[in-house]
C-alpha cells in the first residue's frame, strides 16, 4: 500500500502519546477530533479518528476512564460548494452549513448530510466517538458564556493573534496587521436579516465581525458585510460564532478535551494549535489538550481534497477492503509519516494483514520480536476485542480470481471450490457459518476491487467459445502442446505449482518456448496474451473444465 516495505514497525509513538495523556490529573480523559462538513469527507480524516480511538483503548487498558468525541463543525460558513452540488452558491455563500438545506433530502442540513456519511462508517472501522454538532453546542449556556469570556478578553486575544499570525510577516505587513487588530473582535454574527456569517467566497471573505462589545450592558454591535444591516443586539439575542483560532480552544475548554490529534497544517509550530494552547492558558486558565500532530493520508501519491474533488471515502474503502486493514496501516506507520494509499496494491496489503493476524493467533510461525509485536498491536487493529480463536480466511488474491468466475462456473461451484480451498489450507473438517459469511464478504470486496482498480492482468473475462480468429493462429506444435496439457489435466487434481511446472515441461518436450506455451493457454482461456498466474487460474476453473476447453478447439 505504501511506497516502502512494511517489515519493521515502531509503537513508540503510541506509548509516548498515551503516557503524556495519562499524566494529566483528570478523572476522565476526552480525546477529541473535529471536521468541517464542507463536502465528502475523505478517508484521510479517518486517521485522526483512529488515532483518537487507539489512545482511548490504551488509556482504558491502563485503568483510566476515557472516551472519544467527533465534533462536527457544521456552524462554519460556506466558502464554496464542492463539485456536483446544484445549489446556487450566490444563495448560500457565507451561510452556516447547519442552515443550508440538504439537496439530497435525506438529512436536516447540508452539513449533516456529509457528516452523517462519515458517522455511518464508524462501526465498520471499530470507532464509537460521541458526536457533537457545533451549531448546537453554540446554543448551550456553557458555550455562550465562554464566548462572552472571549469578548471580555479581546485585548489578550489581539495580543495572541499578533504574536502567532503575524510571526512571519514582513515589517510592513506586520504594521498593517497590528493596525487592523486594534478594532478586531474575536467573533462574527449571523445576520438576522440574511442569515449569513460573512460575505464573499474563497479569497474574498469579509466576516460580519463584531464591531463593539459593551461588557456592562452585555450588548454587541455589528454590520453585515453581505446585506449591509447594522444593529446593536443584546448578547443573548445574537447568534455568534468565534473566529477559527479562538473557536477551537474555546470548544476544548467547554468540552474538557484532554487530547486532540491534528493534521500537520494545524499542528505546525506556531500554527493554529499553538495559538489555541496559548489562548487556553491566558484566557481560560488551563493548559489545554495534549497536542498530537500527524501526517496526512495520500491517495496514489496525491493529497486528498474535498474542494478539488480528490477523495476516497471510508465507504469506498470498506467496499473493496477490510476496514481492519486501514487500522493496520495507521498503526504500523509512524504518526508523523504520510501514508500513501495505492488502491491497486490492495490484494498484497490484505494478504500481508492476514499473515500478521495469523502470527497473533499462532497459526503462522514467526520470530519472537514479531510475535511480541503482533500481541501488542493486533488488539488495536480489530473493531472490538479480538475473538478468542482464529477465523480462517480466503486469500484475497484467490478471491479475486474466484469472484470473477461466477458467470462461468456458477455460484454453487465457486462457493464449493472456495470451501475446498479453505479446508485444504487450514486442514479443516468443516466450514462454519461464520467462515462462509466472511467468504462471501471477501468475494464481494475482491470483485469490487478488480472491477475498479485491477489491471488487465487481474481481470478475467471468458468467452463461451474460443474465437475462431484465435484458434486460427495455433500452429501444429501449439495443438500438440495443448493436447498433452489436456491429457495431463484429465489425470487428476494438480496443484497450482504442478500446473505451472507441467506447462514448462510439456512446452520443452515439444520444442516450443515456455513464453509461447503460456500465451497459447491464456489466449485459449481468456482470449488475450496474458492474465492472472496460470496455475491458480487453471485450478480455480477446474482441470476438467480447461481440458474440455482445449478439446473444443482440437
Amino acid at each position: 500500500m505504501s511506497d516502502e516495505p512494511r517489515e519493521e514497525f515502531s509503537i513508540h509513538w503510541i506509548r509516548d502519546i498515551v503516557d503524556r495523556v495519562a499524566a494529566r490529573d483528570v478523572d476522565s480523559h476526552l480525546i477529541s477530533t473535529g471536521k468541517s462538513p464542507s463536502g465528502v469527507i475523505h478517508i484521510g480524516f479517518m486517521r485522526e479518528i483512529i488515532i483518537a480511538d487507539i489512545i482511548k483503548r490504551e488509556l482504558v487498558r491502563m485503568g483510566h476512564t476515557a472516551r472519544t468525541m467527533f465534533v462536527v463543525d457544521d456552524y462554519d460558513p460556506l466558502r464554496a460548494f464542492p463539485p456536483g452540488i446544484t445549489l446556487s452558491p450566490e444563495d448560500w455563500l457565507g451561510v452556516p452549513y447547519s442552515d443550508i438545506p440538504d439537496e439530497f433530502g435525506c438529512c436536516e442540513s447540508f452539513g449533516a448530510h456529509w457528516a452523517n456519511q462519515l458517522i455511518e462508517s464508524f462501526p465498520e472501522f471499530g470507532v464509537e466517538p460521541e458526536v457533537v454538532w457545533t451549531s448546537k453546542l453554540y446554543e448551550t449556556p456553557e458555550m455562550r458564556q465562554a464566548v462572552r469570556v472571549c469578548l471580555k478578553n479581546t485585548p489578550v486575544l489581539r495580543d495572541i493573534m499578533v504574536k502567532y499570525v503575524a510571526r512571519d510577516f514582513s515589517e510592513e505587513q506586520r504594521a498593517q496587521y497590528v493596525q487592523a487588530m486594534k478594532t478586531w473582535y474575536p467573533a462574527s454574527v449571523v445576520c438576522p436579516e440574511c442569515g449569513r456569517l460573512q460575505a464573499g467566497g474563497k479569497g474574498a471573505i469579509r466576516p460580519n465581525r463584531v464591531l463593539d462589545y459593551d461588557p456592562d450592558s452585555d450588548e454587541i454591535s455589528f454590520r453585515c458585510e453581505h446585506c449591509g444591516t447594522s444593529m446593536k443586539l443584546p448578547f443573548e439575542e445574537a447568534r455568534l460564532k468565534l473566529t477559527w483560532r479562538v473557536d477551537w480552544p474555546t470548544k476544548w475548554y467547554v468540552l474538557g478535551v484532554t487530547c486532540e490529534p491534528a493534521g500537520k497544517d494545524h499542528a505546525v509550530k506556531g500554527g493554529s494549535y499553538d495559538t489555541g494552547l496559548e489562548i487556553s492558558r491566558r484566557v481560560f486558565g488551563w493548559p489545554g489538550p495534549v497536542k498530537v500532530p500527524y501526517e496526512w493520508v495520500r491517495i496514489g501519491g496525491r493529497d486528498m481534497s474535498t474542494s478539488s474533488g480528490i477523495v476516497f471515502t471510508p465507504r469506498s474503502w470498506s467496499h473493496i477492503a477490510p476496514p481492519e486493514l486501514f487500522r493496520y496501516l495507521m498503526l504500523t506507520t509512524d504518526i508523523e509519516r504520510a501514508v500513501n494509499i495505492r488502491p491497486e496494491n490492495i490484494p498484497d496489503a490484505v494478504d500481508q494483514y492476514d499473515r500478521f493476524e495469523r502470527v497473533y493467533y499462532g497459526v503462522d510461525g514467526a520470530d519472537e520480536q514479531r510475535v511480541r509485536l503482533a500481541r501488542l498491536l493486533y488488539p488495536l487493529m480489530t473493531r472490538g476485542p479480538p475473538r478468542p480463536d482464529y477465523l480462517p480466511k480466503l486469500p484475497f488474491k484467490y478471491a479475486v480470481v474466484m469472484a470473477q468466475l461466477r458467470p462461468v462456473l456458477g455460484d454453487g461451484t465457486v462457493m464449493e471450490r472456495c470451501r475446498a480451498a479453505l479446508m485444504k489450507q487450514y486442514s479443516l473438517e468443516a466450514i462454519t457459518d461464520e467462515m462462509e459469511e466472511h467468504m462471501e464478504v471477501r468475494l464481494a470486496r475482491a470483485l469490487a476491487w478488480v472491477r475498479e482498480f485491477g489491471t488487465e492482468r487481474d481481470r478475467i473475462e471468458i468467452a463461451d467459445v474460443v474465437p475462431e480468429d484465435i484458434t486460427a493462429t495455433f500452429t501444429d506444435d501449439d495443438r500438440e502442446f495443448l493436447a498433452r496439457v489436456a491429457e495431463f489435466l484429465r489425470q487428476g487434481q494438480p496443484s497450482d505449482e504442478e500446473v505451472q511446472t507441467a506447462v514448462f515441461e510439456l512446452a520443452r518436450s515439444i520444442g516450443i518456448r515456455p513464453k509461447r506455451a503460456f500465451m497459447v493457454l491464456y489466449r485459449l482461456i481468456l482470449s488475450r496474451k496474458s492474465g492472472p498466474r496460470l496455475g491458480p487460474l487453471v485450478v480455480a476453473l477446474g482441470p476438467r473444465w480447461v481440458a474440455d476447453r482445449i478439446s473444443s478447439v482440437l
